[in-house]
C-alpha cells in the first residue's frame, strides 16, 4: 500500500495483512485510528475516527501524480488549509470530490471527534485495474477528476437521497450483515456503484457553495470558543463579542455555526451544562445553588430549567439515576 506508506512519519502500523492496515495517529490532544482497505491496485477506503483536536498530515503527491478522492463525514467536523492562509470545513453528512493537491498541513477538529470515509483512486492505477477486471469500464477515474475537480473549491455534494443511502452502505453499522465490513470484494462492489453514480450525476445539480474562511476570522472564533468555555460564569452576548473581536454578527455567527455546529448561545449552554453534570458527579456535597453560581446562573430556578432542556431531567434527578440508586 504505496499511498498508505507515504501518508507521514507520525503514524503507527498496529495490524497489517495483504488488503487491510489499521495504523495510529496522536499528538498531546488525542489519538485516531484509520483502518484502510487496498480493493484494487490504486483503489483504498479508508475509515478514519479521530478523537483529537487536531493532527498533522505529510501526504504529498509524487510529481505528475494524479489522484480523485471522495470524503465523507459521518459526525464531526474536520478543518483543513486548502490554500495558504484559506480554511475549508467539512460537517456531518457533506461528500467532498478532491484531487489532494492541498492536503499537506494541519487538519484540525473542532468537536473534537471525526468519524467518516475516503475512497482514494490513484488515477492511472485505477483506470488499469478496472479495464482488466471489467475487460474495461466505461466510467474513466480521470474524467471524474477533470468533472469535479476544475473548480476554485473542493466540490461538495450533501442531502442528495440516493447518493446519501449509497454511502452509508459503506459503514458497517449500517449493514444488514456487518461481517461483510471484513471483505475487500464488497467494498470494490460498493467503490463501482458510486463511481457509476457519480459518472452520471449533473454536475452543479447538487452542490452545496460552502464558504471559505480566513486564517485571522478562524482565528478569532477560536478565541471566542476558549473564552466562552473558560470563563462559565460571565455573561456575554453575541453583539459583545462581536464589538470585542471585531467581527461582523453575521460572519461571526456563521462561522461559529460552521466549525462547531451549533449557534453560540446554544453551544455555551449545552458546554455549561454538561460541565455541570460532570460535576454533581464528581462531587455528592456540591449544593446546586452553588454549581448555578459558578455555571453563570443568577438562581438555581433557571439552572434547573436549563439543565432539564438539555439534559432531560433536573440536576437532582440526574444524580440520583447516576448514581444507581432508582
Amino acid at each position: 500500500m504505496d499511498a498508505v506508506a507515504r501518508l507521514g512519519s507520525n503514524i503507527k502500523t498496529v495490524t497489517q495483512n495483504e488488503s487491510c492496515v489499521v495504523f495510529t495517529i496522536s499528538d498531546e490532544t488525542g489519538e485516531g485510528v484509520m483502518t484502510v482497505y487496498q480493493v484494487l491496485p490504486g483503489v483504498m477506503v479508508c475509515f478514519s475516527d479521530m478523537h483529537m483536536e487536531k493532527c498533522k498530515s505529510e501526504f504529498e503527491l509524487k510529481a505528475g501524480q494524479k489522484v480523485f478522492c471522495i470524503d465523507h463525514c459521518r459526525e464531526g467536523r474536520i478543518e483543513m488549509e486548502v490554500q495558504p492562509g484559506v480554511f475549508s470545513i467539512m460537517q456531518e453528512k457533506e461528500l467532498r470530490l478532491d484531487n489532494r493537491e492541498h492536503h499537506k498541513g494541519m487538519a484540525c477538529y473542532p468537536l473534537k471527534h471525526y468519524h467518516g470515509v475516503s475512497i482514494f483512486l490513484e488515477v492511472e492505477q485505477a483506470q488499469a485495474a478496472f479495464d482488466e477486471m471489467f475487460h474495461g469500464f466505461s466510467v474513466k477515474p480521470e474524467q471524474l477528476r477533470e468533472k469535479y475537480c476544475c473548480f476554485e473549491k473542493p466540490y461538495v455534494i450533501r442531502d442528495e437521497e440516493s447518493l446519501s443511502r449509497l454511502i452509508a452502505s459503506f459503514y458497517p453499522r449500517n449493514m444488514e450483515h456487518p461481517e461483510l465490513a471484513k471483505t475487500r470484494e464488497y467494498y470494490l462492489l460498493k467503490v463501482v456503484e458510486l463511481l457509476l453514480y457519480l459518472n452520471v450525476l449533473p454536475v452543479e445539480y447538487v452542490k452545496e457553495n460552502k464558504p471559505y474562511y480566513y486564517r485571522t476570522q478562524m482565528e478569532k472564533i477560536r478565541a471566542i470558543h476558549a473564552q466562552i468555555t473558560t470563563d462559565l460564569k460571565s455573561r456575554v452576548t453575541i453583539e459583545e463579542l462581536s464589538r470585542q473581536y471585531d467581527m461582523p454578527l453575521t460572519t461571526m455567527k456563521k462561522c461559529f455555526r460552521e466549525i462547531y455546529g451549533d449557534s453560540i448561545y446554544s453551544y455555551q449552554k449545552r458546554y455549561r451544562i454538561n460541565v455541570a453534570a460532570s460535576m454533581l458527579l464528581q462531587d455528592e456535597t456540591l449544593e446546586i445553588q452553588e454549581l448555578a453560581l459558578q455555571m453563570g446562573y443568577e438562581n438555581p430556578g433557571k439552572f434547573s430549567a436549563a439543565f432539564r432542556n438539555v439534559m432531560g431531567i433536573s440536576p437532582t434527578e440526574y444524580r440520583i439515576r447516576k448514581e444507581g440508586i432508582v
